[in-house]
């Protein structure tokens, strides 16, 4: 028999994964779980853009994989299904730290044009005369903003996004700001007296919920039969336990290569273990 070479291995088709997009943290489900709450809450500070206003600025808050991003996330799916007057720009503030990079973001989603030659200023006023001739509403969502390198890029970045109106009257942007810090990095007076966002929660989800997410999660992404609930449970267990669901999430895509190299179209205890550190 021929020996397999590294490309056949690669290109080989698995007998585990239906859809292996479902464990990864792009992923965001069509029937969202535990979170209608929190995303009825932001579709209610968003009545407004009925009236061509911007939404409420929002504060998504909560301990990390409780759900915030991707509750963000179906948002602005919802929101750009529905209103066409309405441009949303998710920005990851661990990758763009500074007001530029932040600007650049937006200008490139906007624009999609090369930025080598633009300043900050360049983005930013292009960016508010496309929005006022266009008549569209701006909706930035700043993930983990308090990842931006220094509270003066803080200050600056919100500063300059919520006073957009005092030197472009007609425009409407709204800020959705998220953290999984407690404490909120201080903003100068001159920003926090005009950035008030509403303030929306998330909790960590109970045992029960943690175990119902994650058994969506096969259902969708593995074969019928590739793990027993007796396994599912025991992963849901440490998932809860360490209070990170994305852990769950990972643990069980990672339990599913391990099953495909064994050449197994089922998840074994073995597969489960040594999350972190395989063994061959």
């Amino acid at each position: 028999m021929k020996q397999k070479t590294i490309f056949d291995v690669i290109e080989e088709e698995g007998t585990v994964f239906k859809n292996r997009e479902v464990f990864t943290t792009e992923y965001v489900p069509e029937f969202y779980q535990y979170r209608d709450h929190q995303l009825d809450t932001m579709a209610f500070h968003s009545r407004r853009i009925e009236h061509k206003r911007a939404p409420h600025h929002m504060l998504l808050k909560g301990r990390n994989a409780t759900g915030k991003t991707s509750t963000l996330k179906r948002y602005f799916q919802l929101v750009d299904e529905r209103f066409h007057n309405v441009f949303t720009v998710y920005i990851n503030c661990r990758l763009h730290r500074t007001e530029y990079q932040i600007f650049s973001k937006i200008y490139i989603e906007l624009f999609h044009e090369n930025i080598a030659s633009l300043n900050t200023y360049n983005f930013y006023n292009r960016i508010m005369d496309y929005l006022i001739e266009n008549k569209i509403i701006l909706i930035v969502a700043l993930d983990e903003f308090n990842n931006i390198k220094s509270p003066i890029e803080l200050n600056r970045t919100l500063y300059t996004l919520l006073r957009a109106h005092e030197e472009y009257p007609n425009v409407e942007i709204s800020v959705i700001a998220i953290s999984s810090e407690k404490n909120i990095s201080a903003t100068d007076l001159n920003v926090s007296t005009i950035h008030l966002p509403i303030e929306i929660r998330f909790p960590f989800y109970t045992h029960q919920e943690v175990y119902s997410i994650l058994k969506q999660r096969c259902d969708l992404g593995f074969y019928p039969g590739v793990i027993s609930d007796n396994l599912l449970a025991d992963i849901s267990e440490n998932a809860y336990r360490l209070g990170n669901l994305r852990i769950g999430i990972k643990k069980l895509e990672h339990a599913g290569e391990k099953a495909e190299y064994r050449g197994s179209c089922k998840i074994e205890k073995e597969d489960i273990n040594n999350y972190f550190k395989w063994k061959y």
